[in-house]
């Protein structure tokens, strides 16, 4: 349907019109055109580019829906063990952004927040609780914070940020583009594992702050939550 309003008479594949995707398609197709015919610099995100050439599914990543129940299963360590191996692949780059980890039903894991070192390699718990009621304060009571899963809240080191760019506004609009980017890192290794996620940029920074024992230099801005579907 898009592609005849606005006049394009490229061939939509069946996943995207399937998934009324018609415009991005078109979209990302024009782009395309328009980049060969002029070739720009371009950044590469290793960690998230490597998921788009290692198991990637399209038809699952496009088709993909957020949770709205939770299986009562505990989550395999070795599904933790991918995800914190995502994690620490995405801050070697953006060493500017920090992770906690809060587990629930992780076997061989406590419950409990761990902060993630990637320098070296390196978790360490918090003392501080981390159930269901303190993870949904964090995430503002948007109801999904209960049963097993892992919830990986992201953050900025604003000292560096500041130091990269002189311009608050600017260096606030960075940070969120890039854990939004190491979100998505952490949703496409997640479908490799069979598990769905919610994620929200709209954290509570003080809850977090206390759970996590952060200094003041360091915000939280963003939460993924990942389980398997009930």
């Amino acid at each position: 349907m898009y592609v005849s309003q606005c006049g394009n008479e490229r061939l939509i594949p069946e996943t995207w019109e399937h998934h009324n995707w018609e415009r991005p398609y078109v979209f990302l197709k024009t782009l395309q055109s328009d980049l060969a015919a002029r070739p720009q610099a371009f950044q590469s995100h290793r960690y998230l580019l490597d998921k788009l050439v290692s198991g990637y599914d399209l038809k699952r990543a496009i088709s993909r829906r957020s949770f709205t129940s939770v299986a009562e299963r505990d989550v395999p360590s070795s599904v933790l063990v991918a995800v914190l191996r995502c994690l620490y692949q995405a801050l070697a780059q953006e060493t500017h952004l920090f992770a906690g980890v809060v587990t629930q039903g992780v076997q061989g894991w406590a419950d409990a927040a761990w902060s993630l070192d990637h320098t070296p390699r390196a978790l360490k718990r918090s003392d501080r609780p981390s159930d269901s009621e303190v993870v949904a304060k964090i995430i503002q009571g948007q109801g999904w914070a209960g049963g097993n899963g892992i919830t990986v809240l992201l953050g900025i080191n604003w000292q560096f940020a500041v130091d990269a760019f002189t311009d608050p506004d600017i260096a606030y609009a960075k940070a969120l583009l890039d854990v939004g980017r190491v979100g998505h890192a952490l949703l496409l290794e997640g479908q490799h594992q069979g598990l769905v996620a919610r994620m929200t940029p709209a954290v509570h920074e003080e809850t977090a702050s206390q759970m996590l024992r952060l200094s003041e230099e360091r915000d939280v801005l963003y939460a993924i939550r990942l389980v398997f579907p009930g």
